[in-house]
């Protein structure tokens, strides 16, 4: 990482700002302002001067040197969304609101001056007259809700769900600091706590704004009795006087009010200029959004951005709620996200360096939100964390690349570098990271063992993974290590004694504030998962109990998976073995240890095995000890619990002993009673798939799927659950159609029960339609598919188009059910990957929007939809789908690249591609296949890639069998 390495080098000339808590004390030429105890004549002089300062593109604005807290002083002005004042990021993350500074006016100085010497006043008078001061205008101004919260409170039906913001029932349990300023936190990094007051004005009680004019028209709709809110005579003259008629409000209205994120999405499709950006930030704070109404707002913003300009607050606030969506449905697309920042804070930066007035005050601002874009950037992804590290680890790149070229450079804080720490830390071995992983010997701790004499000068250094070498990089840069560190240094191959660990692939947590029992586990957690075998885990947990310290999930969730995850044997290098990159190449078809959750079998020489004083015990015997040590499991350990115990019996005890976790949500869900929306939001997403994967592990199908969810009768509910494995079935239907889930494995591992346990009755149509079903519930829930759930899509329209061409289906069923087979296959697969593409048909000369990047699906993904489009006998979606895989060749070898076997996966598509197109793909019903031209045409396309050709009939043959081996799969991609 040479970016980073220059940023936090000691004695580099971006280190002035070396801690930012010091950045207020810069000197700053300040303006005069007179004590308040002083004539009131006095402040005319202070504010003509005031109104002679020049305001320039970033905040230079002088502070005064009274008694008061510089916050108090000065109100910075309202953001695009109205924000009185600055907000902070989410999990806690720092953001320094600075508006848009180039349209401050002078009186909004004055007045910020004024009411600083005039609270000042009040506070002393009060204090001097011996009363008890009331809340100061600042005071009323800071717990005044802001604008965009005012519109979203005026939504008085379920529409008001659609939006993060808390409401009244979430209030006690979640804490908003979407407006919270960085610099009013107390020690510690903690908000201070806010008090309400009864006698704060609301912001409908002000002049008229969009906001207001919104807010009412709002109210009207949603309130009964529904009715239409008469516009004012001031509401009119303002929508005028901004180019706005009523129907655009109205058309706002029905935007915000709108379920599908994809139809209130199409206000972005046309007429840019015309929506205010304040409906933009709003939209982007819904819950969800799915991945199409991303990509349009996307593009939208690439014409925007370049037509007007943005502020900076309205940036930030942008740029926060891209990434959080990009992490949700679309992790591809986050370098264009840093990239879009990058190209607007350059801009912003240039023209405060061209005015002459980029102050320390901006560059402080702009040091701490980029560093918090890399905490941000880090964040584990909804979808295959592991997988999608190269994106994250490009975006990380691009923002490092920012602020290395800003002048001068912009240091990288520590929040920083651990969110660029535990990107690397999730990223697999590199070759060089591999080769020192094969030098290391079977015993315990694994020491390295020197094959050779070139072995011999490969020392520390040259077994420092990338996350290793940052990690040395933030001691450098003067910042002591923490229990973080010793964390994160421990899965980067290195134990706090300075003893090798195994590099291990993990997503760290942002940060570790917990109490000194809890650190102490995290650090033997990372212990026990950085092991290679179950003996040396168990060795490990063991040194764990004689240390004194209590029993912690964390410490048994890592040694209950070491005992889950199966075992395979590997070859182990050892003296007179052929050197490290043969060793690589053996052992390729298998991870190494560290990139795997497979644990490896133990040592066959006697001297290499480690000291055990019991011997590793199995699965239950560790459930019993857990109990023993009266240890209740809890979070990640009760829903891990759930997934793996081998019978239902043992589920339920653990549920019945565990009812009071997540606020009492467990005992409801054992018992069928209705969850309320605040016991609901108690129960996290991990544990509700948990429970539905337990529910269909144990549950069966005697008829068809059940359609609708059955009536729970709590005095039957607990029998049933424990004797009847139908009801296992029904009860996971019911608990996914009445929470409304949105968390989409819940809906994953019912699909994958409907689709491979259906039983000896199972029938294709009878899967397919309640498919179809699961897929309309979620689009009614504004849950679009994921990557799973489309092949399990794929899956059931093959085995429905078996059955049609195999004649089981009579003429009439088999001619309605084959189109729209066809037709949902291809809209669900232009749904999953063509959010980059507009596909409205308006074209427009905007560089962002070739530039966005397609999802990209995993191979074993496309593979299923060759297949059901080759079943399905659908040659124009097999050429339509030949075209995109070849325009987006480089995007999808890298993501197959990615994963373990994915170049021979994305080959097996390619062979599946040609058996479709010859009508090969089913040996039992072999017909003609594509035009000739048509397979010619998909043939060039195909040879057309560098590094591809088209698979021979040999390949074919053997693919169809189901014979085709790794050797065959590797001679075509190279």
């Amino acid at each position: 990482m040479p970016l980073t390495l220059s940023l936090a080098a000691p004695g580099s000339h971006g280190r002035f700002l070396r801690c930012t808590t010091r950045l207020h004390h810069v000197s700053q030429p300040q303006p005069y302002v007179p004590n308040s105890r002083a004539n009131t004549q006095a402040r005319p002089q202070c504010l003509a001067t005031a109104r002679h300062c020049s305001h320039a593109s970033f905040p230079t604005h002088p502070r005064p040197q009274t008694g008061l807290n510089s916050s108090q002083l000065y109100t910075p002005p309202q953001d695009s969304e109205g924000r009185p004042r600055s907000h902070a990021l989410v999990n806690g993350s720092p953001e320094y609101n600075i508006g848009d500074w180039a349209s401050i006016l002078s009186s909004n100085m004055v007045e910020g001056l004024a009411q600083a010497v005039e609270e000042e006043g009040e506070n002393t008078t009060g204090d001097t007259a011996g009363s008890t001061p009331g809340p100061s205008r600042r005071t009323r101004k800071r717990q005044r809700s802001s604008q965009p919260a005012m519109v979203l409170d005026h939504i008085y039906d379920g529409s008001r769900s659609l939006y993060c913001s808390p409401v009244e029932w979430l209030g006690s349990l979640k804490h908003d600091h979407s407006y919270v300023n960085p610099a009013v936190r107390k020690h510690g990094g903690m908000f201070r706590s806010v008090h309400h007051s009864d006698n704060i004005r609301s912001p409908m009680d002000g002049p008229a704004s969009l906001y207001t004019i919104l807010a009412r028209q709002l109210s009207g709709l949603t309130m009964p009795p529904r009715t239409e809110t008469p516009f004012t005579r001031q509401e009119i003259a303002l929508l005028q006087s901004k180019g706005y008629s009523k129907a655009d409000v109205h058309s706002w209205c029905q935007f915000l009010l709108d379920p599908s994120s994809d139809h209130a999405s199409a206000v972005f499709s046309h007429n840019h200029c015309r929506t205010p950006l304040f409906l933009l930030l709003l939209f982007l704070r819904r819950k969800r959004i799915r991945t199409l109404a991303l990509g349009r707002v996307m593009r939208h913003l690439g014409v925007r951005l370049r037509a007007e300009p943005i502020s900076w607050s309205s940036l930030t606030v942008l740029i926060i709620r891209l990434l959080r969506h990009a992490r949700l449905v679309w992790p591809e697309a986050m370098p264009w996200i840093t990239s879009l920042f990058c190209t607007e804070a350059t801009r912003l930066y240039r023209q405060g360096k061209e005015a002459g007035s980029s102050s320390s005050t901006f560059q402080a601002a702009l040091t701490r939100f980029c560093n918090s874009m890399l905490v941000l950037i880090s964040l584990p992804t909804s979808e295959r964390p592991m997988i999608v590290g190269s994106y994250q680890e490009k975006a990380q790149f691009v923002v490092l690349r920012f602020m290395a070229s800003c002048e001068p450079a912009l240091i990288v804080t520590r929040h920083g570098f651990q969110g660029a720490i535990r990107t690397q830390l999730a990223h697999p071995k590199t070759t060089k990271e591999k080769e020192w992983a094969m030098l290391k010997g079977p015993s315990w701790p694994p020491w390295k063992e020197n094959r050779n004499a070139m072995d011999e000068d490969k020392g520390y250094m040259f077994g420092a993974s990338r996350a290793s070498r940052l990690l040395h990089r933030l001691f450098e840069a003067g910042y002591a290590g923490r229990e973080w560190e010793k964390i994160a240094e421990v899965y980067a191959g290195w134990d706090t004694d300075l003893s090798p660990t195994v590099q291990t692939r993990n997503h760290m947590p942002s940060d570790i504030n917990s109490h000194e029992s809890e650190n102490k586990a995290r650090l033997w957690e990372a212990r026990i998962r950085t092991t290679r075998t179950r003996r040396e885990a168990w060795a490990c947990f063991l040194a764990y109990e004689e240390s004194g310290t209590g029993a912690s999930s964390l410490v048994y969730q890592a040694m209950f998976e070491k005992l889950h995850c199966p075992e395979i044997t590997v070859q182990q290098p050892g003296h007179g073995d052929a050197p490290s990159s043969e060793l690589i190449a053996s052992n390729a078809k298998n991870p190494l240890p560290g990139d795997m959750k497979e644990v490896l079998s133990d040592p066959t020489s006697p001297l290499h095995l480690v000291y055990l004083s019991e011997p590793v015990p199995s699965y239950m015997q560790l459930y019993e000890r857990m109990w023993q040590k009266r240890l209740r499991p809890k979070k990640r350990l009760l829903a891990f619990l759930l997934e793996t115990l081998p019978d239902f019996e043992t589920c339920l005890h653990l549920l019945e002993a565990t009812q009071s976790k997540f606020g009492g949500g467990v005992r409801k869900l054992l018992h069928g009673l209705p969850l309320s929306k605040r016991e609901r939001a108690l129960v996290p997403n991990f544990f509700m798939t948990s429970l539905i994967r337990c529910l269909c592990r144990f549950g069966r199908f005697d008829d068809a799927p059940p359609d609708e969810t059955v009536k729970i009768v709590p005095h039957c509910h607990e029998r049933r659950l424990k004797h009847d494995r139908t009801y296992l079935i029904e009860y996971a239907y019911h608990i996914l159609m009445t929470l409304q889930l949105t968390y989409r494995p819940p809906w994953t591992a019912y699909m994958q029960k409907l689709l491979f346990g259906y039983g000896k009755q199972k029938s294709a149509v009878s899967q397919y339609t309640a498919m179809c079903s699961l897929f309309d519930r979620m689009t009614q829930r504004n849950v679009g598919p994921d990557d799973d759930q489309f092949k399990l899509l794929c899956t059931v329209v093959r085995y429905t188009a078996r059955t049609v061409h195999h004649g089981r289906l009579s003429t009439e069923l088999a001619d309605r059910i084959l189109p729209s087979a066809q037709s949902l296959v291809r809209t669900m697969f232009h749904n999953l990957v063509g959010a980059n593409v507009d596909s409205s048909g308006v074209g427009r000369s905007g560089i962002e929007m070739d530039t966005l990047p397609p999802h990209a699906p995993g191979p074993d993904v496309l593979q299923a939809y060759v297949r059901a489009l080759g079943f399905l006998r659908d040659y124009e979606g097999l050429y339509s789908f030949s075209t995109w895989l070849t325009t987006y060749h480089k995007e999808m070898t890298g993501r197959a690249n990615a994963q373990h076997g994915g170049p021979q996966l994305l080959y097996s598509t390619l062979v599946a591609l040609r058996a479709a197109l010859e009508g090969e793909l089913d040996r039992s019903q072999i017909h003609d296949g594509a035009p000739e031209e048509m397979a010619e045409l998909v043939k060039a396309q195909v040879n057309g890639v560098k590094g591809w050709k088209w698979p021979s009939e040999k390949h074919v043959k053997a693919y169809v069998v189901g014979r085709l081996t790794e050797e065959d799969r590797r001679s075509v991609l190279s």
